[in-house]
């Protein structure tokens, strides 16, 4: 980040006095106060809970010029747009106004009702879903399709198998607009696309999960 972004940056963080106004503590998550730059970032402050492996950076991005809030659950990243903002004053509105609703969303997550076009697709009822094992091949199940996660783009993680410790992980996703299932994998936080999971029908995405499902875990843990 070039120094003069940097200073301005800090200096907006002073003169609006927003560090001594962050707590400690907010809706359980523990508030890492960083203001320190990071690459093409500036970081303000981070809400940390590791108990549920849940996390929200707040940052300035260089290149956009935008304000924004990164939100990861387990081992996924994605930004929340209706963060974005150039204006560091309008910022911290935003935050004031919606921080508390979107960390309570992350506490409640496995309390939320199905989105109903998975309902309408029977995941939360679906049979081979509910008797998935807690751990397969080292991996812990962290989502399950009784609970999925709504991340981006009308995707939602039904299955997260995943490994905290070394940052690797398989993730399942189900599209809204495209009908369709996925998979895609993390080693030691660097994503991968795998096709194997690829299926339009819950039929078919089982008989693939059967096939390829512990295969593809101990592929993950090898490399």
């Amino acid at each position: 980040m070039k120094e003069e972004t940097k200073n301005k940056i800090a200096a907006q963080v002073a003169e609006l006095h927003f560090a001594e106004d962050l707590p400690d503590e907010l809706d359980g998550f523990t508030v890492q106060k960083i203001f320190a730059a990071h690459e093409d970032k500036f970081i303000l402050f981070a809400c940390v809970d590791d108990e549920i492996h849940c996390a929200l950076t707040t940052y300035f991005h260089e290149e956009t010029m935008e304000f924004k809030v990164l939100q990861r659950i387990g081992l996924t990243e994605f930004c929340l747009t209706k963060f974005f903002t150039e204006d560091f004053a309008h910022f911290k509105e935003l935050l004031a106004a919606q921080l508390s609703d979107v960390l309570k969303n992350l506490r409640g997550l496995r309390s939320k009702e199905p989105n109903r076009f998975l309902r309408e697709k029977k995941i939360d009822a679906w049979s081979y879903g509910k008797n998935l094992p807690a751990t397969l091949e080292g991996f812990e199940l962290f989502i399950n399709p009784a609970a999925p996660v709504e991340v981006t783009n009308g995707s939602f993680i039904i299955i997260n198998y995943a490994d905290f410790k070394a940052g690797s992980d398989f993730v399942l996703t189900y599209n809204v607009y495209t009908d369709e299932f996925s998979g895609e994998k993390k080693i030691h936080g660097a994503p991968h696309v795998t096709y194997a999971f690829d299926a339009k029908t819950l039929e078919e995405l089982e008989n693939k999960l059967k096939k390829n499902l512990s295969a593809e875990l101990i592929s993950i843990r090898a490399e």
